[in-house]
């Protein structure tokens, strides 16, 4: 049997405690009887006909990993932060604690490091992932960019390239599948790609600006 539906079980509920209550407390007369009846039907049409039955938070949106730290101060986010970096604010912080003063975070260029927070969440976010997979939760926080961020970004790629017709193209990605020698010994199957090989996808995707470039490896489908 399937699970039932919190709506179901909602309603099976209020029924449960109808039945209870007129057994503990009968109505004393019709006319009481009729108004408890009335009263109850209208409640379980408001509970089938209520699009939502818990109230709506609006999530924060951001687009980038940033929002972890608001996720960490809001309890009732807590469960979005390890949505996001598979780990407990408190973990997340006692790991940090213990590479912050690592040598290989200190730098002697002219190029200051990213913080060591933003190493180490990148890390989590990406380690926790498996290739382009994807779910309501990671979509859910991501912003678009407005109007006016698109129109600033499409001059641009204009000035750029000098061809006019290209200013639409400032936000891309291409991919392609390298093939494989023969079917990987780990976790083989994941790797069959619908060209009927076992390949890896290669995904290059064109950010904000085209200053960045962020290529992905992972099975290809």
């Amino acid at each position: 049997m399937g699970k039932s539906s919190r709506r179901r079980r909602l309603l099976l509920s209020f029924q449960h405690y109808v039945i209870l209550r007129d057994l503990i407390s009968p109505p004393e007369d019709y006319e009481v009887y009729s108004q408890l009846l009335l009263s109850d039907l209208v409640l379980c049409f408001r509970i089938l006909n209520t699009r939502y039955l818990s109230a709506r938070t609006r999530i924060p949106k951001s687009g980038n990993l940033h929002l972890a730290w608001h996720y960490a101060q809001s309890p009732q986010d807590l469960d979005r932060f390890v949505q996001m970096l598979r780990v407990t604010p408190d973990t997340f912080q006692h790991l940090l604690n213990l590479i912050n003063d690592h040598p290989i975070f200190v730098s002697h260029s002219n190029n200051s490091q990213t913080p060591v927070e933003t190493q180490l969440a990148v890390l989590l976010y990406r380690a926790g992932r498996y290739g382009n997979g994807s779910s309501v939760p990671d979509v859910a926080p991501i912003r678009k960019p407005t109007t006016g961020e698109r129109e600033v970004e499409k001059c641009w790629v204009e000035a750029e390239t000098g061809c006019p017709s290209m200013r639409d193209g400032w936000l891309t990605g291409d991919g392609t599948l390298v093939v494989l020698y023969q079917k990987p010994g780990k976790d083989g199957e994941a790797y069959f790609s619908r060209k009927m090989n076992y390949a890896l996808n290669v995904l290059v995707s064109f950010l904000l600006l085209l200053i960045s470039c962020e290529v992905d490896v992972f099975a290809g489908h």
